[in-house]
């Protein structure tokens, strides 16, 4: 039992809203056990049964009861222990507040004991999350590790019943955190059925990759950049997806700090700084990244739920992950590759992939982690072990054997596991053995690795976009008075050559922004100058940015009042009306409410590339296009215009001999 001091510190107060916040817990509790495998059932999006089993050290006798009680925990001593976490869990909350709204049933063993121990609560006949958990124990046969029935959520608790969604939708949040789950501990096998039906089974073999393509199929898994980088007490492995898989939310943005799932502002924002102007407006990236830093600058006791926390150096994880996911980006070439599929010939592939995956998991090999200790003494040839001993042959199937003259429990019959969960596998048992490991020594740090099968290294793939390169482009031509046709090897790229020139604009008045050249180099007096009048709200906004025009080549002069003079303008941006531009970039500043910082500025200086740039529709000689093309390929990041936007696509040789069924497949 934790001190009223500690309680005080960590009382969340939890509540259980719906059945994802049971599977949470149960699931969390199991990776702190130690187990190297977990298998999740639920029924009816978790309102009629959620199990959650697992092969870890299972709880002692003696601690069943206490374990039900509310702020008592195995995780933490005191409140001192909360600046060296290194378990997901720590409030002694959970089993109390679902006990409070449910029939469980819980099976555990500790692998010295030769039985295991059987809790069923008893029915609550008034509800209260305070009232102490009454528990019915007996021994029984059972393997090592615990197995936990939860059953007819919120059956005393009929108006919180009534805010669940259908049970598809409950299945959905569930669905969805059994996958973040799987993501945050590669080196744990996760079994999960709903109502009977296979949906996730992953190997435990520590490839993050191979959780990928499982989850999210293989055109995610093929468009991926590996991340592991170390830089002093900070590391981040995983993966960011290329510009081309960005979505339009942030729901893609998924994080781990310290094996932990959660959000955070500062690593969502952090991530998106790191792909700078890769990303159209409104975008988001894909990633699945774990940061590892020392648990004493990490705060987790922030949020009852635990999704969120506080970093006691923000700024330098900030910029870790900004300067680190940037470098992975620019290490590669972006240059997305397009095929000539139709609309249907893409969803019948798609199909196909889905199916061929579906096929693959209903027929891969599996075992439960319950069962692990029955088959590996039949593998040996020793006698039944003691979970089978004496059965009937009728009742060995059952996930919790439960003497006949005890009758059915108060908490209903044990619910029956299905024959097909008993296909096993010789090797993936002898992995779940080497794999099997001991929670941390109290207030130790240790890294496990999570990523032993994990392939980090970035693919070699012979870049196109190289200077030594230009000389073997050959441009066949532009096409719609917009697109630049160019053979590379057994390459077609086509180059818009709007966003191209938009690109080279914005580098060259970036460039000169960074280095601080102030007015008269880059650029171009007007004859006569453009007079524009201010309002109050921007002339404040051009004399907190002034500096910064400055830097881009603006020359302005003040007339008196609200009137101010544009002499010179960027080099880039004449032929353009000045007054117009100058006044549109202040109202951007003021839309942005910021101060202090040029961004708002840096953001305009995109929509003001986009001005000045050729248009589509515009001829250009082949001596323009091949001006246009070099100067592209001397930038840092030729492949997307200031707005995200691709610059280029290329397509394949193979990909049009197929169109043209040279290639049969």
């Amino acid at each position: 039992m934790l001190s009223e001091e500690t309680i005080n510190r960590i009382a969340a107060g939890e509540v259980v809203e719906r059945p994802v916040n049971v599977v949470k817990e149960l699931v969390e509790n199991a990776i702190d056990a130690g187990a190297t495998a977990i298998t999740c059932e639920i029924r009816e999006g978790g309102k009629k049964m959620i199990r959650v089993t697992d092969n870890g050290c299972g709880i002692e006798k003696s601690q069943i009861k206490l374990a039900f009680l509310r702020h008592a925990t195995s995780k933490i001593r005191d409140d001192k222990d909360l600046t060296r976490l290194v378990s997901l869990g720590f409030r002694g909350e959970a089993l109390s507040s679902i006990a409070a709204v449910s029939q469980v049933e819980m099976i555990t063993k500790t692998r010295g004991s030769l039985t295991g121990i059987r809790a069923t609560n008893q029915l609550l006949n008034g509800f209260s999350e305070d009232t102490p958990v009454q528990l019915d124990l007996e021994e029984i046969g059972a393997p090592d590790g615990t197995s936990v029935v939860v059953r007819n959520l919120f059956y005393n608790v009929p108006v919180r019943a009534g805010f669940l969604k259908q049970p598809q939708t409950e299945a959905g949040y569930i669905t969805d955190l059994i996958e973040r789950q799987a993501l945050s501990h590669p080196d744990i096998s996760f079994h999960y059925r709903v109502d009977g039906r296979e949906k996730l089974h992953t190997t435990g073999n520590g490839d993050l990759r191979e959780l990928l393509y499982r989850i999210y199929g293989r055109e995610i898994s093929k468009k991926v950049l590996p991340v592991d980088v170390t830089e002093g007490k900070y590391s981040l492995k995983g993966f960011i997806g290329r510009p081309e898989i960005s979505r339009t939310t942030r729901s893609f943005e998924i994080f781990f700090v310290n094996g932990r799932m959660l959000r955070s502002n500062t690593l969502s924002r952090a991530l998106e700084a790191g792909y700078r102007t890769d990303l159209m407006q409104h975008r988001f990236p894909f990633a699945v990244l774990h940061l590892t830093l020392p648990p004493s600058e990490v705060d987790v006791n922030v949020h009852p739920a635990k999704m969120e926390v506080r970093f006691s150096e923000t700024e330098a994880v900030y910029k870790f992950i900004d300067e680190k996911v940037h470098g992975t980006l620019h290490s590669n070439e972006l240059i997305p590759e397009e095929t000539l599929e139709s609309g249907a010939e893409e969803r019948q592939r798609k199909k196909q992939e889905m199916e061929a995956a579906q096929k693959e998991l209903q027929s891969a090999p599996r075992y439960e982690p319950f069962e692990k200790a029955r088959v590996a003494d039949r593998k040996n040839g020793a006698k039944e072990s003691v979970l089978t001993q004496d059965i009937p042959a009728a009742q060995q199937l059952t996930g919790f054997y439960e003497p006949a003259a005890k009758g059915p429990s108060r908490a209903q019959e044990p619910f029956r596991i299905e024959l097909e969960d008993f296909v096993f596998e010789d090797k993936r048992m002898r992995e779940a053995d080497r794999h099997d490991r001991e929670p941390a020594p109290k207030g130790a740090f240790v890294q496990v690795n999570l990523f032993e099968n994990t392939d980090f290294s970035a693919k070699e793939e012979p870049k196109v976009l190289l200077e030594k390169n230009l000389p073997d482009f050959r441009i066949i031509g532009q096409v719609f008075e917009t697109y630049w046709l160019i053979q590379y090897e057994n390459k077609l790229l086509v180059i818009d050559q709007h966003a191209a020139h938009e690109k080279v604009n914005f580098e060259r008045l970036m460039k000169r922004l960074e280095n601080g050249k102030l007015k008269g180099t880059g650029s171009q007096m007007l004859a006569p100058a453009s007079v524009v009048n201010l309002t109050g709200r921007e002339e404040g906004a051009y004399l907190a940015h002034k500096d910064v025009f400055a830097s881009m080549g603006y020359e302005i002069e003040h007339l008196g009042g609200n009137s101010y003079a544009i002499r010179a303008v960027p080099m880039e941006l004449y032929g353009n009306d000045a007054s117009e531009l100058f006044t549109e970039t202040l109202g951007e500043i003021l839309e942005e409410k910021m101060t202090g910082t040029p961004q708002a500025v840096i953001a305009k200086i995109a929509s003001m590339s986009c001005k000045a740039a050729v248009k589509g529709n515009t001829i250009l000689s082949v001596k323009e296009a091949e001006a246009l093309i070099e100067e592209l390929l001397g930038l840092e990041n030729p492949y997307h215009c200031p707005h995200g936007r691709p610059t280029m696509i290329v397509f394949s040789q193979a990909d049009m001999d197929k169109k043209f069924k040279r290639i049969v497949t």
